[in-house]
């Protein structure tokens, strides 16, 4: 989105945020960042997602119409040439990065891929218990990758698997063996989620004091921090964040991209040149994909984002000229609007506005009356009221048609 310029990047004509967030104590050096989508990927390792290669082809269109420019896919599950040649084929304006895997990637390195991931699991304990190799072994092989990866033209992007568990020695002798064998990127990854904001800060600006080069990263929820986390790396100096549609992703799944893109957008500044206005259309899609619904309290895409039973408050700021103050942000800028219902907590402001959605018009004294017998029907039916109960009990209560 790009934004207008202001004085005031905290209060725009469609959004009031925090002006704290913009603290000359707490300065967050803007920089370029981009929002590197692993929604195929990570989701792939969904215990209840089956992509086809239809689906993934489908969700990559949808990515780059809404302008996301990095998109990433595993090349180990049925259907992985298909999928590359496939996307590939559509010559979608952003780029496809893989898995490294011995005897697939390079059939699509020969297809024009130029951005690959390679992976090295630091942690000893997979090692020893899972792999059953030495940390040497093990370290020689993802520089044998980066390096192949590089004689092949490629971007080598170091993936390190439980970088948040490891000993920041290991962290540092594994990133400084990447960088000597020539990867161009490397990615700091919390595996299980269990990293608080402030430690993947650290682990950002470590790796980039070490190593000079471009830091992504990979966090996911399953404390319920993913986005923080991914928030707290750009503000260390990430620029590359792991982001899935709707969160999806291995267990409690990753940071989600549309509340990524937003954060980023409202609470920093930033312009991600995204589409805003399509991201419920994208969450909403890949629900139906997948078949996993879109939670009701999700940011931006959930049906209870800007669902209110009040609007006293929301029509006084309407009428004053502040209406940004009543909402986090105008619904408007993601494609939504306020969705008003009439219940057991609503006020007259809530019962006027649906008149008015209605065509009805009534007296204060009977807007009184009405916000009565709803709030007393909301209770009984356990939920509000639909637009059959709320128009017999607003039309006995007498509203009539408006003039």
């Amino acid at each position: 989105m790009r934004h207008e310029t202001t004085q005031t990047p905290w209060r725009t004509p469609h959004w009031f945020c925090s002006p704290h967030n913009f603290e000359p104590t707490i300065p967050v050096p803007p920089h370029e960042v981009a929002l590197h989508d692993i929604t195929v990927r990570d989701g792939e390792e969904c215990a209840d997602v089956a992509f086809t290669v239809d689906d993934k082809v489908r969700i990559a269109e949808a990515l780059a119409l809404v302008g996301i420019k990095r998109m990433e896919l595993f090349l180990t599950v049925p259907g992985w040439l298909e999928a590359v040649r496939a996307i590939l084929r559509r010559k979608l304006p952003l780029e496809l990065y893989v898995t490294w895997h011995p005897g697939r990637v390079e059939r699509v390195l020969e297809l024009g891929v130029t951005q690959v991931m390679v992976w090295y699991r630091i942690l000893e304990e997979h090692q020893r218990h899972d792999l059953k190799r030495s940390r040497v072994e093990l370290m020689t092989q993802a520089a044998s990758q980066i390096a192949d990866a590089r004689r092949a033209g490629c971007q080598a992007n170091l993936f390190i698997v439980e970088a948040s568990r490891a000993p920041l020695d290991q962290l540092k002798e594994t990133v400084r063996v990447g960088k000597e064998a020539g990867a161009t990127a490397v990615t700091v990854v919390d595996s299980f989620g269990v990293a608080r904001p402030g430690a993947v800060a650290f682990l950002v600006r470590q790796v980039r004091e070490w190593t000079g080069l471009p830091v992504d990263v990979h966090c996911h929820n399953d404390f319920g921090l993913s986005t923080a986390n991914v928030l707290a790396a750009y503000e260390a100096g990430a620029t590359g964040l792991n982001v899935a549609v709707n969160g999806l992703g291995y267990r409690a799944g990753n940071a989600a991209l549309d509340e990524v893109a937003m954060a980023l957008e409202v609470l920093y500044g930033v312009d991600t040149g995204l589409r805003l206005d399509m991201l419920p259309w994208l969450g909403h899609m890949v629900a139906e994909i997948t078949g996993i619904p879109v939670d009701y309290f999700k940011p931006i895409t959930g049906k209870g984002a800007f669902s209110v039973e009040q609007w006293k408050t929301g029509a006084a700021m309407e009428a004053g000229g502040a209406r940004p103050v009543a909402f986090p942000f105008e619904p408007e800028i993601v494609g939504r609007t306020p969705r008003v219902v009439v219940g057991k907590w609503s006020d007259v402001g809530a019962v006027a506005k649906k008149l008015t959605e209605y065509g009805l018009t009534a007296s204060a004294e009977q807007i009184g009356q009405i916000l009565v017998g709803c709030q007393r029907a909301g209770i009984a039916h356990r939920r509000p009221l639909n637009d059959d109960e709320f128009l017999a009990i607003a039309l006995a209560g007498g509203a009539a048609a408006s003039d």
